[in-house]
């Protein structure tokens, strides 16, 4: 099954997207009255898609130059 993207930075901002969204966690969450634990196990798997879609990206990247 080959999938092609046609724009790979598009996992690059959506990585960036969601290491803003890990850091927001930390700043939200207590101003929520959610423990500290919680907020840090929250935040943690939030940022454990960062590298997952960064490594999308190249793999998208080098897909479009194989192509070329």
């Amino acid at each position: 099954m080959k999938i092609l993207k046609s724009n790979p930075n598009r996992f690059y901002l959506v990585m960036i997207f969601v290491i803003l969204m890990s850091f927001v966690t930390f700043l939200i969450g207590p101003r929520l009255g959610y423990p500290a634990s919680q907020i840090h196990e929250c935040a943690i798997l939030i940022a454990i898609w960062a590298p997952t879609l960064g490594i999308l990206g190249l793999r998208a990247e080098l897909m479009n130059k194989k192509q070329d």
